[in-house]
């Protein structure tokens, strides 16, 4: 028979060994704040009054400033008014000198009176560039200048026009230097100056550039006409524009007929000034003289008056002017 098996012996529980438990750490309290006093609560008060009244203010502020502004300006205009009150009536600002420059063919009182200036008047009447405007209204006045100085006195310098020409185109008016038609003839205007003639008063009218560069041309021709030392000795008596636009003159008592063409002229009107010459030395006089050629420009052809041979080609040599 068989033993019962035993069964096993338990095995025996270790030994607890003793733990050292650490206390739990109470938590942190926050200390309390101490509690304002009664005093400190009475300031806090009083700066959010003032704070307040602070932000009342600044529109009062602002618009106090606004209306001291305002005062200023309304006061200074005032007072401006005063001062100028004061000046446009006081003695000490009255004109007592005008001083005058440049003036040749208009008299001293056309030109006061055109500038609107005189003696007595106060010199804060009439301002330097209003009386500079009135004086180039006037067709005679091309440049002008006009300075006050205080208190009493005005600086007047104006350039007149200086006419060359006269232009005959229905009426007849008067062509300055710079080729500009400033005004008709009058009764005390002159008229012993050159006469142009021949251009087309529709054309003229119209178009501006031919205006422009077809009396440039002529004033151009007459300065180099002086300029060759004709002027004096065969005085221009009408400046002549063909049907091509060429030039013409008729110069000399007896109206010599001096044919050009087109420019530039100075070349031409010094072998003019030599062809002259030859014929002065033997006591003749040209009926017309050519210097158109195209081809040939060296080549002048001349007319002599009162000669078996009428027509003579002659190649003039330039002088030395």
């Amino acid at each position: 028979m068989r033993k019962p098996r035993r069964a096993p012996a338990p095995e025996p529980e270790p030994k607890k060994r003793n733990r050292r438990i650490r206390p739990k750490a109470a938590p942190e309290v926050a200390p309390e704040e101490p509690k304002p006093t009664m005093s400190e609560r009475l300031g806090g008060v009083r700066g959010r009054v003032s704070a307040f009244g602070a932000r009342l203010k600044r529109p009062a502020e602002l618009a106090l400033r606004t209306l001291v502004v305002v005062a200023i300006g309304v006061g200074a205009v005032a007072l401006g008014r005063l001062v100028e009150r004061h000046v446009r009536t006081s003695p000490a600002f009255e004109v007592t000198a005008i001083e005058l420059e440049g003036h040749v063919r208009l008299t001293r009182e056309e030109v006061l009176t055109q500038a609107h200036l005189e003696l007595g008047q106060n010199v804060f009447d009439v301002a330097p560039e209003e009386a500079e405007a009135a004086l180039l209204e006037h067709p005679w006045i091309a440049e002008a200048s006009v300075t006050r100085r205080l208190p009493g006195s005005y600086a007047i310098e104006v350039r007149e026009r200086r006419p060359v020409a006269l232009l005959a185109l229905g009426d007849v008016f008067l062509v300055s230097e710079n080729g500009e038609v400033f005004k008709a003839v009058g009764e005390d205007d002159p008229i012993d100056l050159p006469v142009i003639t021949g251009i087309d008063r529709s054309r003229f009218t119209h178009d501006r550039v031919y205006r422009t560069s077809i009396l440039l041309e002529a004033v151009a021709l007459l300065s180099d006409y002086r300029g060759a030392g004709l002027a004096r000795r065969e005085p221009i008596g009408e400046l002549h524009v063909e049907r091509d636009d060429g030039l013409s003159l008729y110069v000399g008592g007896d109206a010599t007929y001096v044919r050009l063409g087109h420019g530039p002229f100075r070349e031409k009107l010094v072998r003019l000034r030599t062809v002259l010459d030859e014929l002065g030395g033997r006591g003749a006089r040209a009926e017309y003289v050519y210097l158109d050629n195209e081809r040939r420009p060296d080549r002048v052809t001349v007319r002599v008056r009162d000669v078996v041979e009428p027509v003579v080609e002659t190649e003039a040599a330039p002088s030395d002017g």
